[in-house]
């Protein structure tokens, strides 16, 4: 048996080494945030090499999403084989791809996710300058639909309204049966009006990350409430902030010991299962 408690970090971005502090600084301005550190891989990995005593209890992270956005079209190859490059050296690593909104090549893009172990697809519309309800890139979201891809959705800002609740919404009314995991429960900076726009959907997931530093432990319970336990997954949004200081935010929250374990580690073991392999 395991000496510890096994977490899943369903939210982490990576950079290469040679672009990853300027990436960190790109992404401190935008939000006018500091940052934990720089995003490289080593970095990351170095976050699963060690035990993280809270209360007595240990924890380890075992398993990390990792993604990043294509901010112009002409990254999106690079950045989909540098994922799936390190997700292919590493399997503690799920990797989820980027496509622009300018690739008019998105459905061949798309159908090569699985091939390169890539199980999902992240969109930043904030960093890509586009409404997540935008009609012309519908037909991106039917071709995910399609292949059982599920979309991770950069959600809520206090500059700007591409990805605003009401927007995934709208989507979601529009696409039934498409899975959206909304980042930042639901909507960094816009908690209230997620929780009013957003209905319930077993197609409908959540992480926690950039959000337990800004809220309470009942405003979370909330949302549980109203979406299920199984709907949500911690997450760090590594390098913005430190895995370990979000895992002892979240432990602070008192919350039973079953529904840590569902959103620590059990509910994206169960994602995956779904979609992984689908």
């Amino acid at each position: 048996m395991a000496d510890f408690i096994p977490v899943t970090d369903a939210h982490c971005h990576i950079f290469p080494d040679k672009i990853a502090e300027k990436s960190k600084d790109s992404v401190r301005d935008f939000y006018d945030l500091p940052m934990y550190t720089s995003g490289t891989v080593s970095h990351l990995k170095s976050e699963r090499n060690q035990l993280i005593q809270i209360h007595g209890q240990n924890y380890k992270i075992i398993r990390q999403l990792i993604c990043s956005p294509a901010v112009v079209p002409k990254q999106t190859q690079s950045i989909n084989q540098f994922i799936s490059d390190t997700v292919q050296e590493d399997s503690a690593f799920v990797g989820f791809g980027t496509i622009h909104p300018d690739n008019p090549d998105y459905e061949e893009i798309l159908s090569g996710f699985k091939a390169k172990n890539l199980i999902g697809l992240k969109v930043h519309s904030d960093f890509q300058q586009f409404n997540i309800d935008e009609k012309n890139f519908y037909p991106v979201y039917q071709t995910a639909k399609n292949l059982n891809l599920p979309v991770l959705f950069h959600m809520g800002d206090k500059k700007l309204d591409y990805s605003h609740p009401r927007r995934l919404a709208h989507l979601l009314e529009d696409m039934p049966g498409l899975t959206a995991i909304a980042a930042h429960m639901g909507g960094y900076s816009h908690w209230n009006e997620a929780l009013e726009v957003l209905k319930p959907s077993e197609n409908l997931f959540f992480d926690i990350s950039s959000t337990l530093q800004f809220i309470d432990g009942e405003l979370l319970m909330k949302f549980i409430r109203k979406f299920g336990e199984s709907q949500f997954f911690f997450g760090s949004d590594f390098p913005m902030w430190s895995p370990k200081k979000e895992l002892e935010t979240l432990i602070d929250f008192k919350y039973s010991e079953n529904l840590l374990s569902k959103l620590l580690h059990q509910n994206y073991s169960d994602f995956l299962k779904k979609y992984q392999n689908g």
